[in-house]
C-alpha cells in the first residue's frame, strides 16, 4: 500500500496493462519525474519510468523530449482514492470512506497501523491544505517551513500539497504567505536568522532553487 510519506512511489509494482514508454516497454507512472534536467526551461512531464527518470526521449518540435506513456492508468491507490472520494463528499466521516473503500475491493486491512486512524489523519492533513486555497495571486508568495527547509511556491496549490504531504507524516511544518515584490528582502532575513535553513524555490524560472 502507498503510504503519503512515500507518495509518490517510483519503487511500486505496476499491475499489468497500466501506464508503460513506448520506446523501451517499460512500466510508467502518472506523476512527475523525480529529476528533471530543464526545470525551469520546460515545463515536467506527466509520467516517468518507475525509477523516477523521464520517460524515454523521442522526437518532437524542438527537439527531443520524453516520450507520452501509453496504455490504461493504473488504479488509484489507497492515499489517492481516498483525496479523490474527500474532494467529491467533503461530508463523509471516516466510516463512510471505510465502507466506500470495501466495496470497491480495497484492503484497508494492510494499512500500516489502524485503517480508521490513518485515513482520519488523512483527512485532517487534506483540510488543513485546503484552507491555502485561496483565489489566484501571481503577486504572491507561499513558504512551507518544515525542520530545516523552507520550501518556497507561487501558487497555493502547490504549497498545500507539500504542506500536506508533512503533515501526514507527522513533519511539523507551517505555512507562510508574503508579498513576491518583497520576498528577496525577507529570505535574505532568514537568512541572517537562521544560517543553516536550506531555502529550496520551486517556483518555474528560478533555476537550481537551493539557497
Amino acid at each position: 500500500m502507498a503510504t503519503p510519506h512515500d507518495h509518490p512511489d517510483y519503487g511500486r509494482t505496476v499491475c499489468p496493462g497500466s501506464l508503460r514508454c513506448p520506446e523501451c516497454e517499460q512500466p510508467a507512472l502518472l506523476v512527475p519525474p523525480r529529476d528533471w534536467p530543464l526545470n525551469g526551461f520546460a515545463a515536467r512531464p506527466a509520467a516517468p519510468h518507475t525509477d523516477g527518470t523521464p520517460l524515454c526521449p523521442v522526437p518532437g518540435p524542438h527537439g527531443s523530449q520524453p516520450a507520452e506513456p501509453v496504455g490504461v492508468p493504473a488504479r488509484p491507490t489507497l492515499w489517492q482514492a481516498v483525496r479523490q472520494t474527500w474532494l467529491a463528499h467533503p461530508d463523509w466521516t471516516v466510516t463512510d470512506h471505510l465502507a466506500w473503500l470495501d466495496g470497491e475491493g480495497y484492503d484497508t486491512v494492510t494499512a500500516d497501523g489502524d485503517p480508521a486512524d490513518l485515513i482520519g489523519r488523512w483527512l485532517t492533513a487534506y483540510r488543513c491544505a485546503a484552507s491555502l486555497s485561496w483565489s489566484p495571486d501571481h503577486g504572491r508568495v507561499y513558504a512551507i517551513l518544515g525542520a530545516d527547509l523552507l520550501i518556497v511556491f507561487d501558487d497555493a496549490d502547490s504549497a498545500g500539497d507539500v504542506l500536506t504531504r508533512l503533515r501526514v507524516a507527522q513533519v511539523p511544518a507551517e505555512v507562510h504567505v508574503f508579498d513576491a515584490a518583497g520576498w528577496n528582502e525577507v529570505a535574505r532575513l532568514v537568512r541572517a536568522v537562521n544560517p543553516g535553513l536550506v531555502i529550496r524555490d520551486s517556483r518555474p524560472g528560478h533555476v537550481g532553487g537551493k539557497s
